[in-house]
């Protein structure tokens, strides 16, 4: 199988190092016009949200690495903790922020054992695969297609939330079960509907009948909907408070305003248990093709039906594929201003870690 390759592309053009302006120097390549660094949201290696916005006011330094990677990142690392050990008085002005390319591997408790081992204290943030590929997309990182298909989460791990509008519009929202097994997703409800509202960045506030851009308004109320696989269809969960709700890996829910129209409900399943729609539109596909399925130790593959796994019953294909491949790629690490916009770039490994130490402090004093 071809090596999966790694690049990291800069899709606005760069100046040559030097300065910008007359008022601030700066060593590393600059960006043109800084353009505002996209938002997102993950999770860090203690298991919290990380918004990148909410660290407006401060410089950011942020790079993507993997932890199993035997140079590259290990340099951009080690390179990062020098300029965050040397800041001085500064050291409550930055933010570093480390983004798996690795979801697979980088599991928020990998990531935890990992940064003590390293004594790296600064974010190291992941997610599913599915949340990751659009900060790459955002953030112009390029992921080989190979490595994102070993790094996807089972579709046994994702539980949907669905809205449906009172003028019959909708919107799915999928999560990935957070807890320690597939039965034992979230807490509850609760705190299933709230990770994945804010995922999203909705207005959430059912006990205000707030959802979205939809308010109660004495004509129609929200009520609560949980997933029927059996009968596949959404039914009234009976309580219109989903903390008393349990979550598992079969927890799909739904919001549905009272005067819409039920049969316009997204589904809380897709595909009729041949895995979840991929692609949209004309590309839409099931994750397994009619007459294959997936065999409950091997998420990542999809055989004939009635053949749940190899001779020996043994192999996981997934872990295998864990072991084979390798990752190279090249980088850029970024320093970003206060104003949350993209100023400085640092590519590949070879660079100074007294310059970029420098350039951190000098967007420290503007």
């Amino acid at each position: 199988m071809n090596k999966p390759v790694i690049a990291i592309l800069l899709s606005i053009t760069l100046l040559l190092p030097g300065c910008m302006g007359d008022e601030t120097e700066l060593i590393g390549t600059e960006f043109i016009d800084p353009p505002e660094a996209p938002d997102f949201v993950l999770f860090d290696q203690n298991g919290d949200l990380f918004r990148f916005s909410d660290h407006e006011g401060k410089v950011i330094v942020v790079a993507f690495i993997y932890t199993s990677c035997p140079d590259i990142c290990l340099i951009i690392s080690a390179n990062m903790h020098y300029v965050k050990e040397n800041l001085g008085t500064y050291s409550e002005d930055v933010v570093f922020v480390s983004v798996t390319i690795d979801p697979a591997r980088d599991t928020v408790e990998h990531l935890s054992e990992w940064t003590e081992q390293m004594g790296y204290d600064w974010y190291h943030l992941t997610d599913s695969a599915r949340a990751l590929r659009d900060v790459y997309s955002d953030w112009n990182v390029v992921v080989d297609n190979e490595h994102i298909a070993a790094s996807e989460p089972p579709s046994e791990s994702l539980v949907r939330v669905a809205v449906l509008n009172p003028d019959n519009s909708s919107m799915v929202i999928d999560s990935p079960c957070q807890g320690p097994t597939l039965a034992n997703c979230f807490d509850n409800g609760s705190e299933l509907m709230g990770y994945a509202m804010s995922s999203v960045e909705m207005d959430y506030n059912p006990s205000q009948g707030l959802i979205g851009d939809w308010q109660e308004d004495g004509n129609w109320t929200w009520i609560l909907h949980i997933w029927d696989s059996i009968d596949e269809s959404w039914i009234d969960a009976g309580t219109d408070d989903p903390s008393s709700i349990s979550v598992d890996s079969e927890s799909h829910m739904a919001w549905i305003a009272s005067n819409a129209n039920l049969s316009m409900a997204p589904l809380g399943e897709d595909c009729n248990g041949h895995g979840w729609v991929m692609g949209s539109g004309t590309s839409a596909h099931c994750m397994c093709d009619e007459g294959y399925s997936r065999p409950s130790s091997d998420w990542l593959s999809c055989v004939p039906e009635g053949n749940a796994s190899d001779d020996d019953g043994e192999v996981d294909p997934h872990e295998q594929s864990l072991g084979e491949y390798e990752v190279g790629h090249s980088t850029v690490t970024y320093i970003i201003d206060k104003q949350l916009r993209k100023r400085v770039a640092y590519s590949g490994i070879y660079w100074d870690a007294d310059n970029f130490l420098q350039d951190v402090i000098t967007l420290s004093d503007e």
